[in-house]
Formats: C-alpha cells, structure tokens, sequence
C-alpha cells in the first residue's frame, strides 16, 4: 500500500488569504461603524443633558415674572433696539422683573432683574437682585414705569459688560423665541394689537416659545467663532407668518447648506424648542 502526502496548493492557499482578508476588514468596518454610532449617542445624549437644567431656568424664571402693567419689560416688539418688523435682528434678547433669588453684595432679596442674552456665541444670564422699594442705597430697587429697564440697566439689553452675568449655556449659540397669544396666534409683539397699544403686563401673552441651537463642546472645538457667527446669521429670525415647527425647519435648512464649518461639527448641532407658559396675571 503506497502512502501519499497530501497539502494545501498555492492556489487554496490565495484563496483562503483572500476570504481571511475579506472577513478582516468587514469586522474592522463593523467596529469602525458601531463606534461612529457610540460616539454620536454619547454627543446627542450630552446636548440633551444640558439642555435640560437650562429649560428648568427658563421655566422658573418666567413662571416667576412680574406681570404688572406698572413694570417694564424688556423684549421683541415691545421697543427693543434693532427691531425689524416687530422682532429682534440675529439672536433675540430677553429682560424682565421675576420673583427668583438674584445675585447682591449684601441682603438677599425676594426680586430680580433677569436678562437672557447670546455674548461671544454663548448664552448668557443675568439675575441682577433688587428691592421692592429704595429703603438702603446699598442695593438698586426695582423701578416703576415710566423708568424702564433700558434706562437703568443698559447691559440687560445690549451686550456691554456686565458682572452680574453668567455663562449659563456655552454650548447655545443661536436665541430665538416668540409669544403666544391668548387668540391662539404667534406673535412678535407682545400684545393683540386689536385690542392693545402697550405690553400692559404681557396680558394678552399665554406662553412664549423659545427656540435654540447648541452644539456640545467636544464638536464644538472643530468650528472657529467666526464659523458659528456666520451661520447665526444664515438662520433665519421668526416671523408671525411662521405656523409652529416652521423655524426649527428653516434653521435646519441653513445646516445642511453651510459650506466653511465641518459636516462632523454641523451633524453635532441640535436645534431645540419649547413653550413656557405664563402664570396667570397676578
């Protein structure tokens, strides 16, 4: 019996390297692959987590707001400076009176002055704490009109320095809201011009709805300040012809159209809105 010796040719052998290779680089690519989807879980559920505490703010603060026709306040269509139409141009400002903890060099006190603003591409608050009345010269009481916000406190309605300011949302770059009126109708102005003349309160609001633009930061490195500046100014403003959902739309049209910042830092954007309603008229 004659014994043979049996082997691979060099033919199987190139095959098997080639189905080897072939297996190789789809594992890596699945891997590659999972964790591209990792990485863009983790940055939404980032965005989403700061997102929160700064609607919670929001909420209070304007759940807390002195609606008296005898106060100021501060807002688009109510005789804000750069006011097109009845809104703000670029990122919208916000400053009223509120009934939460504010900051003071001495007492404590049971009034603020609150201004939301965007600085440097960051959003900003203020909690500026006031008196009721003007029994110390130590701290600023809250004025009556016809005082009015923009003639006390200049920089809780323009963008100057200002101490009392924070860096609550540095990942918001973009501010934009509007009112909901009582009627059912979104607005620019504060008030139903049928009926009104003047903010009286906010009377005729029912809740006004904010919309922002962040990015986390890690993204955010990628994009240069002029980038994000620019593409500020490519989204657009709201308008009373909008119905609701319209601008988070338009805005991410203007995302998928910019051209100077990466598509990784533009895909790590998240356009967000909420309604906050309004306390009843106290």
């Amino acid at each position: 019996m004659i014994k043979r010796d049996t082997a691979f040719t060099l033919t199987e052998l190139l095959v098997s390297i080639a189905i080897l290779t072939a297996l190789v680089l789809l594992v890596s690519r699945l891997f590659v692959h999972a964790s591209a989807i990792t990485s863009s879980g983790g940055k939404r559920m980032e965005a989403d987590g700061q997102i929160r505490p700064l609607f919670e703010r929001v909420a209070v603060d304007l759940g807390q707001m002195v609606r008296r026709s005898d106060v100021d306040f501060f807002g688009k269509g109510s005789g804000a400076p750069n006011s097109v139409g009845g809104g703000m141009t670029g990122n919208d400002q916000l400053a009223f009176f509120s009934a939460v903890p504010g900051y003071s060099s001495s007492a404590s006190s049971p009034i603020s002055l609150v201004a939301y603003r965007i600085a440097s591409n960051k959003l900003e608050r203020m909690a500026k704490a006031l008196l009721w009345n003007g029994a110390t010269t130590t701290d600023t009481p809250i004025v009556f009109l016809p005082l009015t916000i923009a003639g006390n406190w200049a920089a809780a309605t323009d963008t100057g320095a200002d101490s009392d300011y924070e860096s609550i949302a540095p990942y918001i770059f973009r501010f934009e809201y509007c009112y909901i009126l009582k009627n059912g109708g979104l607005s620019v102005i504060p008030w139903d011009t049928s009926s009104h003349t003047s903010v009286s309160g906010l009377q005729d609001v029912a809740a006004i709805s904010v919309c922002v633009a962040g990015i986390d930061q890690k993204s955010r490195v990628l994009a240069k300040e002029s980038d994000l500046t620019a593409l500020v100014g490519s989204m657009n403003d709201f308008s009373a012809s909008m119905n609701p959902g319209d601008l988070l739309n338009q805005w991410q049209t203007a995302l998928n159209s910019a051209a100077n910042i990466p598509r990784p830092t533009l895909s790590a954007i998240r356009l967000y809105e909420r309604t906050f309603a309004l306390t009843a008229k106290p």
